[in-house]
């Protein structure tokens, strides 16, 4: 089962890594707000909600991170803000937030599943994706489990992190660089 599971895993960070001008894309959006002293508000979505925390609140954080739920309404979005979203897939209320987004003009990041029966409005926004659409490691009794859609995550969340402190330092954004 460990062959399998690494096996899995490599084609879905092959499939993230065939995305590196959308990956360096968003990076350079992101990467707007600190320059331009706003704050990159993040949001996530079903079971990858659990990963706002460690953005906004750990070591490896983004600069500048704060939750979108702590805003009352998107309105007060500055035009420096910038808005990362990521769920595993794109469902009513990702594609509401999205919607809203667009409609509002705030430049945004979204990072989820493709999905097969609503389309995503990716050039309207930078899109990147999460390529985990089911489970990928097989059971004796041939049902499928691992969903790795964290996994994922974390993957693009540190390509985009590392390219961003790579921006920061070339901006001399950081004091301590």
């Amino acid at each position: 089962m460990a062959n399998i599971l690494q096996t899995q895993l490599t084609g879905i960070f092959n499939r993230i890594n065939n995305q590196a001008l959308d990956i360096q894309m968003a990076a350079q959006c992101l990467i707007q707000a600190i320059g331009g002293e706003g704050n990159v508000y993040v949001r996530g979505y079903d079971d990858l909600k659990f990963f706002e925390t460690y953005i906004t609140q750990s070591h490896e954080k983004l600069e500048s991170s704060r939750l979108l739920s702590d805003l009352d309404n998107f309105n007060d979005l500055d035009t420096t803000d910038r808005v990362l979203l990521f769920a595993p897939f794109y469902t009513e209320a990702v594609q509401h937030d999205t919607q809203a987004l667009i409609d509002l003009d705030v430049d945004f990041v979204l990072i989820c599943n493709k999905n097969k029966e609503v389309e995503i409005p990716d050039h309207l926004l930078h899109y990147i994706n999460l390529n985990t659409p089911r489970p990928i490691v097989y059971t004796e009794d041939y049902d499928k489990v691992v969903q790795p859609h964290p996994m994922a995550l974390s993957y693009i969340y540190y390509e985009i992190y590392t390219q961003m402190i790579e921006m920061i330092r070339d901006l001399d954004l950081d004091p301590n660089a």
